[in-house]
């Protein structure tokens, strides 16, 4: 009989002690857990603060951005409309002049391509330079009609969207583009002057030389050269009145 007391005190004192460790076990379980939650939910309060945070700079770098940027605009126009105070009809009207390298000595002459830019009547005229000249930058797309992505455009004042160069050529009534891989290159260069020929050299007008010149490669740019000049002439028409 004792030693099945024993026995049974043995089984007992085992049970107490599975249980004592099974709590202790799961004390330190639910501790366990309950850190990570904690943890967790203070990793996304920090994450959800920084978000915010980030949103805020980014929207205040957008607000910074257009004040700048109407600031910009408001100065460019300004510009224009001091550069162009001339009440005649020479006012707000470029000429871009496409000459080669070998031919800058006399650009009003000896040039590939002029463009007139008429931003009064929303005009441009496209006058072109001798055969000989302009030779070397001229393609047929007859024989392979892909080859129309090579050709020169420019941006048309009256249809506002781009317009393809073409030359026809009265002495084989072939009809020709202009090769904008050639013309975009080093050889050739971008003259800007007022319609009586005076070199401009003032920044809306340079931005304008150069909006030509990468416009004719890939019209996927800013066309803020443009429009600033139409909008100084928008402004300086309400201010009159």
């Amino acid at each position: 009989m004792s030693n099945t007391n024993n026995i049974l005190n043995d089984i007992q004192t085992l049970i107490e002690s599975i249980d004592e460790r099974s709590e202790e076990y799961m004390s330190d379980i639910f501790f366990l857990v309950e850190t990570k939650i904690s943890n967790y939910q203070k990793f996304i309060n920090v994450l959800f603060i920084l978000i915010i945070l980030g949103i805020f700079y980014l929207l205040y770098r957008d607000y910074i951005y257009r004040i700048a940027s109407k600031m910009t605009r408001c100065t460019d126009i300004n510009d224009i409309i001091n550069i162009n105070l001339d009440t005649n009809d020479n006012s707000y009207i470029y000429n871009i002049y496409i000459v080669h390298v070998n031919n800058t000595n006399n650009i009003i002459k000896d040039f590939v391509l002029k463009l007139e830019y008429n931003f009064l009547t929303e005009e441009t005229n496209i006058i072109y330079g001798e055969n000989k000249i302009i030779a070397p930058v001229l393609f047929s797309p007859n024989d392979n009609i892909s080859k129309i992505s090579n050709a020169f455009y420019i941006f048309d004042l009256t249809e506002k969207k781009k317009k393809f160069v073409d030359y026809y050529d009265t002495e084989n009534n072939n009809v020709y583009f202009f090769d904008k891989k050639k013309l975009a290159t080093k050889q050739y260069k971008y003259y800007i002057t007022s319609s009586n020929d005076k070199k401009l050299i003032d920044d809306s007008s340079i931005q304008l030389a150069n909006f030509v010149k990468k416009y004719g490669y890939n019209d996927n740019i800013n066309l803020d050269p443009v429009y600033n000049i139409l909008y100084a002439i928008e402004s300086k028409k309400n201010m009159e009145y």
